[in-house]
């Protein structure tokens, strides 16, 4: 799944075949109207260097900074929405590394949000957090396609893919073995065949031999 996303983001060149965003391969974007119009938000949750929050989330509008790399009245207004949509403006002053998991994961996606670009990717964003903290992050997800814009998300959570999303993708060994809505793409016999497991009448997950 992380192949896929990067590949769709014009990180990786496919052997064959290609992506395309707004009529051009993405391979073919620059890199900074490729960050322009593709936001990433990776599984690694690590700042290279020490940040506070407000600095880290700033990085997001670096495509759009210029010669001097000062913030426009627009990046900064871009910044503040990113925070407050994924609520983390009262943590803007506090140094990232010293944030909880959930916490750092809320501001690396407002660093996403911030770049503004109508295409979000995010690899397992919600892996290892807490309900409260997949919940917040899913529910920020789908603020963006509810304005517009479009987020695609690799998962393991089935729950949640049945709750947030529109459209599911199920992939098993390298292969599409669905494309369709929540209701569609998550059948029983979909799921056993990719996570060979299945649902029992009671409620429990079972696993197959």
């Amino acid at each position: 799944k992380s192949l896929l996303l990067k590949t769709i983001a014009g990180l990786i060149v496919p052997l064959s075949g290609g992506v395309q965003f707004e009529n051009t391969p993405t391979v073919a974007f620059p890199p900074k109207d490729r960050a322009k119009n593709i936001a990433w938000l990776a599984q690694d949750r690590h700042a290279a260097w020490a940040l506070s929050v407000r600095e880290l989330v700033c990085l997001g509008r670096a495509p759009y900074r210029g010669k001097l790399g000062r913030l426009s009245r627009e990046g900064e207004q871009a910044v503040d929405a990113a925070m407050a949509e994924t609520q983390c403006l009262d943590l803007q002053h506090r140094q990232f590394d010293q944030l909880s998991g959930g916490e750092q994961a809320r501001v690396l996606l407002a660093r996403a949000l911030a770049v503004n670009a109508p295409l979000l990717l995010a690899d397992e964003p919600t892996a290892s957090l807490d309900p409260y903290y997949q919940l917040s992050i899913m529910q920020a997800l789908k603020a963006q396609t509810q304005a517009g814009k479009t987020a695609i998300a690799s998962l393991h959570d089935l729950a949640l893919a049945k709750q947030f999303c529109d459209r599911i993708w199920v992939l098993h060994d390298g292969h599409l073995l669905a494309d369709d809505t929540p209701q569609n793409a998550l059948r029983r016999d979909i799921i056993a065949q990719a996570f060979h497991v299945e649902f029992c009448a009671t409620g429990q997950i079972k696993a197959l031999a």
